[in-house]
């Protein structure tokens, strides 16, 4: 089988899955799993090695499946990394309020890209259970990123969102993905943020990271981002090294 028999006419997809090729009743079966929410917009799908076991099957005739639901925009391949559900990111991204790196970068036509350093979970504890509403075992989502502009290192980011509210996220690569799109996604759009700046020096390792030395002047960033409803969705701290900050406020 080809990727060009998805469009023959003799293949109809609604037919009766008995009737259906293979790689066709495979394909129905990972759009209703993207559907029902069983795969986890922004998060990795199975890798074809790993479907052809699973389906008893040749990774070509998963490839053919999957190639049909990137070109139905619910997929995409990452070369290296590979196929993600993007099922509703970017019908979902938000409109209005406080836009996320990735999106305020580009609309000023710079290229962000995002480096994760790590990730992990961690109980909520007495401080974020409150500004979360949350209790103190509920686990947090921690994320450490760095964040590139036009390729130069332009600051080092720490977000910690509450996964009771968004079940999930941690199987999200937010290298590739918004976490104000899934944000949107499950609800609850970002429609206000407070921060709180700050004149900081940079550690040893952040230096090293933004290519400075703890001597060169930084910026610290904490920020509470808020939804409708005014619930509190993330907090984040960032870090970035003074030649590359810059704040402004319209008034």
């Amino acid at each position: 089988m080809t990727k060009g028999y998805s469009s023959a006419p003799w293949l109809n997809e609604d037919a009766e899955p008995a009737h259906l090729p293979l790689y066709l009743r495979i394909r129905r079966t990972i759009r209703s799993q993207i559907d029902s929410g069983a795969f986890t917009p922004g998060a990795a799908i199975p890798s074809e090695s790993d479907l052809a076991q699973q389906y008893g099957t040749t990774k070509l005739t998963i490839r053919n499946a999957i190639d049909g639901l990137i070109d139905e925009g619910l997929l995409f391949r990452v070369q290296g990394k590979g196929t993600f559900v993007t099922h509703g990111l970017q019908a979902n991204s938000p409109s209005r309020g406080p836009r996320g790196f990735r999106a305020s970068q580009s609309d000023l036509q710079h290229h962000p890209s995002v480096r994760v350093l790590e990730t992990s979970l961690r109980p909520a504890g007495a401080h974020y259970a409150r500004l979360f509403e949350v209790s103190p075992e509920s686990n947090l989502f921690q994320v450490r990123r760095l964040n590139r502009v036009d390729g130069e290192p332009f600051a080092i980011e720490s977000a910690l969102v509450p996964c009771e509210l968004f079940p999930g996220i941690e199987t999200i690569d937010v290298s590739l993905f918004s976490l104000y799109e899934f944000y949107a996604l499950r609800g609850h759009e970002v429609v206000r943020a407070q921060e709180w700046l700050e004149a900081c020096n940079l550690k040893p390792r952040e230096a090293q990271l933004l290519r400075g030395s703890v001597d060169d002047p930084a910026l610290g960033i904490r920020c509470v981002s808020y939804d409708a409803n005014d619930r509190a969705l993330e907090y984040v701290t960032s870090v970035a090294i003074g030649k590359y900050a810059c704040y402004s406020v319209q008034q």
